[in-house]
């Protein structure tokens, strides 16, 4: 019988509305509101993302330090698809402006809003006259004009025409571009201890987390980076950094992400030769090596001569096999197998095969032909959980922490899991 996992994960990307996107970009953004043009339910798909944010942040044991935005919609009802929803978006456009008093408003449209017609561009010109105050609007509605994206990618480009300015760079000043759970995050910190190395100042992550008053100081950054990996968001990232580039001289680093710890070895690279210090990323590659090392020594005891399986079941375009074997070469593991599950087929597996040989001469299995190397493995290191619970399992984040904490906290998940007594099965996470 085949190895069977508890989940599909496929290739496909998932979609949601521009309304999330449009939220997103102004999240944290103090000084700012965000109005939903859109029956009450539409508010709960931003509300919802932010609790899992939240939840996997304190699962971390981390916190915001930032207030998020006020969230209102405009609550159009089934009347409102006949008789049009415009003066339900005048009162909660001026009910935001008395109650909260940002200093800029943000409307997103729902998709029942663009099938009635309603002219929210001629409300929000009105609005903007009546209150004093910019109304940034989305130009899609719903899942009628776009995705997630396209939402995101409207406000950061309204955002900079309105707002920025070219202006005087201010040496040492780093503009982040991207989210990445925001600057709380594991990424976010990681590449701010980095720069923080060359003394360089990440003073702003844009968009979504930079006070309203502080977006025309933005192009006074010198260097600007891309948090991300490629492909996220559609290319709106690196579109972004190119308009900054070319229209204010920011002068952003290669598209160089740090993924994993081989690619954040190559980002200290890219980083100490675009800033002519190539002697100090050397020192700083010196010292992250020797942190990684320490802590390695410190659990050589339990994790040396151990077995472990590889299970994938992602595409390579969203899993690199190498970093996974790189932290099992490290503990002084031995890789018994690779697994490939029955959910990756065609080109995939294939590409997926020649990854892994290329790091790894470990035999490549079917799912059915890899149950009994499962079986036997001390640990299995997997994209997908099994329903098999006679096995340790360690999933595989689906985006590769980054840096030494990183690293760190994925040989720690081995090590851990490895020291739990017996062998009942289940999982853990990183």
């Amino acid at each position: 019988m085949a190895l069977k996992t508890k989940w599909l994960l496929t290739k496909n990307q998932s979609v949601s509305c521009v309304m999330p996107g449009v939220y997103r970009a102004l999240a944290f953004c103090e000084g700012c509101a965000v109005v939903f043009h859109s029956p009450k339910g539409c508010a709960q798909i931003a509300s919802t993302m932010d609790a899992g944010s939240q939840f996997r942040m304190v699962g971390e044991g981390r916190k915001e330090w930032l207030d998020g935005v006020p969230l209102l919609s405009s609550h159009l009802r089934e009347k409102d698809c006949i008789f049009g929803g415009t003066d339900r978006l005048r009162d909660v456009l001026r009910y935001t402006a008395e109650t909260y008093h940002p200093e800029c408003i943000a409307v997103a449209v729902s998709c029942m809003a663009g099938v009635i017609g309603d002219d929210v561009e001629a409300v929000c010109e009105d609005a903007e006259a009546e209150l004093g105050i910019p109304i940034l609007l989305s130009p899609a509605a719903g899942f009628l004009g776009g995705g997630y994206e396209d939402g995101y990618r409207a406000m950061i480009d309204q955002i900079i025409r309105r707002f920025f300015r070219p202006q005087a760079h201010v040496p040492g000043r780093v503009l982040l571009l991207g989210d990445q759970m925001g600057p709380w995050g594991q990424y976010a910190m990681e590449v701010k201890d980095m720069l923080g190395w060359f003394g360089l100042d990440a003073k702003w992550q844009f968009p979504g987390y930079v006070p309203f008053r502080e977006w025309p100081e933005i192009p006074s950054a010198s260097l600007g980076i891309i948090l991300g990996s490629a492909g996220q968001t559609n290319g709106v990232l690196e579109d972004t950094a190119a308009k900054l580039e070319k229209d204010f001289g920011i002068s952003f680093l290669p598209p160089v992400y740090p993924i994993g710890w081989e690619n954040t070895r190559r980002f200290i690279h890219a980083l100490a030769a675009h800033l002519g210090r190539e002697a100090d990323g050397e020192a700083l590659l010196r010292k992250k090596e020797e942190e990684l090392g320490a802590f390695v020594q410190s659990v050589l005891p339990v994790t040396e001569g151990k077995t472990a399986v590889i299970g994938i079941g992602r595409g390579p375009q969203h899993y690199d096999p190498a970093d996974t074997l790189h932290s099992v070469e490290r503990l002084h593991m031995n890789v018994s197998a690779v697994v490939l599950y029955d959910n990756l087929s065609g080109e995939d597996r294939q590409k997926m095969t020649e990854l892994v040989r290329k790091s790894c001469a470990a035999p490549v299995l079917s799912a059915d032909d890899g149950r009994e190397a499962v079986r036997s493995a001390d640990i299995l290191l997997t994209t997908d959980e099994l329903l098999d619970p006679g096995t340790k399992q360690l999933f595989i984040p689906m985006v590769a922490l980054i840096g030494t904490s990183g690293e760190i906290a994925m040989l720690r998940g081995i090590y851990r899991l490895l020291c739990r007594y017996g062998n009942k099965g289940g999982i853990a996470y990183v």
